[in-house]
This record gives C-alpha cells, structure tokens and sequence, in this order.
C-alpha cells in the first residue's frame, strides 16, 4: 500500500491503462531558442504522437513531470525531385514543447578550437557535411544539365598530391620509392603498426626464424613421406600385373 500512494503521489496525473512493449517512434530533444526559458523544453516527435504520448514517455522513461504541451507542425516547403523532377512536398515534422516542473539549463556548446570539440572528431563532422553537401550540388547539376567551369571545381587532395610528386620527380629533386603517402593533409588515415616495435632476441627475429626452420623441415618430411607412399604403391601395383606371354 505504501508503494501504490507512493506512486500516486509522485504523478501528477490519472495513468493508462495502455501498455507499450519495445516502441518503435523516435524522440528528438532539440537545443532550445537562445530566448526560450529554461522550463521549457521543445521535441521532434513523430507526426502519430499527441500531446498524452509525450507526457507518459518523459514520466515513465525519464521520471519528468510536466504541466503542459503545445504541438505544432512545421510544413516543408514544395520542392523538386533530383532537381528538376516532378514538384512534392517533403514530409511534415511534428514538434511539441513542455512545460517541465524542473528547469532545465542546456550546457554551453565547446568553442570549435577547443580540445572538448575536438574529442568528438567535430573536424571530420565538418569534412563529411562539407562534402555531402557538394555531391548533392553535383546531383543537381546534373540533373539540370549544368556543367560547372573548371576553375569552379575543387581539386581533390589526392590530385595535388599526384602533381606534386610528378613534379618533384621530373625536376630530379626526390627518388621514386613506391612508399608515397596519398592521403597526407585532411582527415588522412594513422598507420598504427609503424609505432609498434619489434622486440629482438629470443623474442624477436631469432623465434620467427626458428619456426621458419621448423615448418621447412615439417615440409620436407611430408613431402618425403608422399614420395616413399607413392613409390611403395607403384611397385605393388607392377606385382599384381601378370607378366606377358609370348606368342
């Protein structure tokens, strides 16, 4: 019983009945208005849910109570398909603020040359949405028959390195060595194993060179073995063949 009025007391409305096992709907609790007052707080909820999903969700999944919600819907605006397609709208994005009992204070964003930001490979978000955004434009352009000049396109890092190399080689200031990196500059990859040292000794060279030995002499006894096998089965075979006779 001191459960149950415990439980009552700590909502403060009437609960359903309806229960919901592994839901399938996605919540977004989205960065506020630089106005809006800490006791409010604004969701991306799917366009099924109502203003009762919302309040049941953030008590039973968060224990946060609520006093209000206001919904509203955000309507894309008409656009064309691939850039130059038939003309529709893009789904619709149902919001919804409420009204918490406790305030709640965003935290401060890190500052981009911050190391905080940096934890979180912020400078390869950058790279990526940079270019995603350029592949749409190219797929716009495309599809509007617009080809860019040549002076408008980005060279990528791998072409300026290509003519650097090339460069260097033809003026005889560097040696070919097979061993160029491609991929230097931006976002290029860290080999970890050239860090990695080998120990040398017993625990070295000398054990990798021992079970080299070791696996050439295992070789070479097998194969002796299948030769001895071989050799024991063509003479068997020869003395079961009758011999000839002459006419």
């Amino acid at each position: 019983m001191a459960t149950r009025a415990a439980t009552r007391v700590g909502r403060n409305f009437k609960r359903g009945g309806k229960e919901v096992y592994l839901p399938n709907h996605v919540i977004t609790f989205i960065r506020p208005k630089p106005k809006q007052p800490p006791n409010l707080a604004t969701f991306v909820v799917p366009l099924t849910f109502n203003k009762l999903d919302l309040r049941d969700y953030l008590f039973h999944a968060y224990n946060v109570k609520v006093t209000g919600v206001r919904s509203f819907i955000n309507e894309k605006k008409p656009e064309r398909k691939n850039g130059d397609g038939p003309w529709y709208r893009p789904r619709s994005q149902k919001m919804m603020i409420a009204e918490l009992v406790d305030p709640f204070v965003w935290p401060e964003p890190p500052e981009k040359s911050s190391e905080a930001r940096s934890e979180f490979d912020y400078d390869m978000y950058e790279r990526t949405e940079r270019e995603r955004t350029e592949m749409e434009k190219k797929h716009t352009n495309t599809a509007k028959s617009v080809i860019p000049m040549r002076d408008e396109q980005r060279t990528p890092n791998e072409v300026k390195l290509l003519r650097k190399s090339a460069n260097e080689l033809l003026s005889r200031k560097a040696t070919w060595t097979g061993k160029a990196l491609l991929d230097e500059g931006e976002g290029h990859w860290v080999e970890v194993e050239e860090d990695v040292k080998v120990p040398k000794g017993k625990q070295g060279a000398v054990v990798e060179e021992e079970e080299d030995a070791k696996l050439g002499s295992e070789r070479e006894a097998h194969l002796k073995s299948l030769n001895e096998k071989d050799h024991d089965v063509v003479v068997e075979d020869q003395q079961r063949i009758p011999p000839k006779k002459d006419n």
